[in-house]
């Protein structure tokens, strides 16, 4: 996941980067070096983001099936 990736899926679940170094359990500070692409999640932090995605995906697939029928 790249930097602008990570800064999306964050606007996209509409936190800040605070609230998302949060539930990350990292710091802000972390966060916002990895939307400058000055850092690099570790392997555990991509796991995390991998699973808010599988989420918004799920969320979204889910609003689409009701809003269809």
């Amino acid at each position: 996941m790249d930097s602008t990736e990570i800064r999306e899926l964050r606007k996209k679940l509409g936190l800040t980067q605070k609230e998302l170094a949060a539930r990350l359990r990292v710091d802000s500070i972390t966060v916002s070096r990895w939307e400058r692409n000055e850092q690099r999640p570790s392997s555990l932090a991509q796991k995390q983001l991998a699973r808010l995605v599988n989420k918004i995906t799920k969320q979204e697939a889910t609003e689409e099936a009701t809003s269809v029928t």
